[in-house]
């Protein structure tokens, strides 16, 4: 049996073919492009925020290895002089 889905997905393309106005067809084309940029867009923008995820993490462990670290406590000291 198939899924949900793939019955969509034929019901739609049958629908397609049965269009006769290129007026619609266009609106179809646009439509399918512009969901193919949105897509494309957000699939880099979520490899960029990983890659800023792990620089920040890359930096964050260099700087507790070298010792740039400070507790809560001492944040807090500097928190109440601001």
């Amino acid at each position: 049996m198939k899924t949900t889905l793939e019955k969509r997905k034929i019901n739609l393309v049958q629908n397609f073919l049965n269009l006769d106005n290129p007026e619609t067809i266009s609106k179809v084309e646009v439509l399918l492009s512009q969901e193919k940029v949105r897509i494309y867009e957000e699939s880099i923008s979520k490899k960029l925020m990983h890659q800023e995820l792990n620089t920040l993490l890359d930096k964050a462990e260099d700087d507790f290895k070298n010792g740039r670290i400070i507790t809560t406590e001492e944040l807090l000291k500097k928190v109440e002089n601001w």
